[in-house]
């Protein structure tokens, strides 16, 4: 978790993929260290873990944050990123979280999305992104952005979708009080996997 995290785009994934019985995953919550992060929207979190939980993570997201088009992420936040990417973690972007994730290079020449408000400066600071802006997220298989912090909601029930299937992302969405991605109109969304 960066400072200025977005509630919401903390909330979504923990709650989704939420350690329960029922559920194959154990949600840690991390920072550049542990401790105290300043969040956005006057909240902060005390974080447990620091970057070294991404040694074992098979899912990591990472929540927008403030000032994307202005603050770039730690250093060591954009190492520990491409190490996770390198060993086979799947890195899963909440609306301007795509700037942290721009920021290591994994996203170059791969498609990608962010908030609307931020797409723009998206495509200006990180040219070889190519930015949709008309989607609500993108599947590029290993790396995965979401429009905003409701689409956040749609990227995890994709995922868990595609990690354990369409009744527990169903069941997820029923938890959550949110329509199942089956029953969703595709509209403009569009996804692309790679081979």
């Amino acid at each position: 978790m960066l400072e200025g995290a977005k509630p919401l785009d903390v909330g979504i994934p923990a709650q989704v993929f939420t350690t329960r019985a029922s559920m194959p995953y154990e949600v840690r919550v991390c920072g550049a260290a542990p401790g105290r992060v300043t969040g956005g929207d006057g909240l902060a979190y005390d974080v447990a873990h620091g970057l070294d939980a991404l040694a074992w993570a098979d899912i990591v997201f990472v929540p927008g944050y403030r000032f994307p088009d202005r603050d770039d992420p730690p250093p060591a936040v954009v190492e520990a990123l491409v190490d996770a990417h390198g060993r086979g973690a799947r890195l899963a972007a909440i609306s301007t979280g795509a700037f942290a994730l721009a920021a290591t290079g994994l996203l170059d020449g791969r498609r990608a999305t962010t908030h609307w408000h931020y797409t723009r400066a998206l495509m200006a600071r990180y040219p070889q992104v190519k930015v949709d802006e008309n989607v609500l997220y993108v599947d590029e298989g290993s790396v995965l952005t979401s429009a905003g912090a409701a689409s956040g909601i749609d990227l995890c029930l994709h995922i868990l979708r595609g990690d354990l299937g369409v009744a527990a992302s169903n069941h997820a969405a029923r938890r959550l009080v949110a329509a199942p991605l089956s029953q969703r109109r595709p509209g403009p969304v569009r996804t692309a996997q790679r081979a």
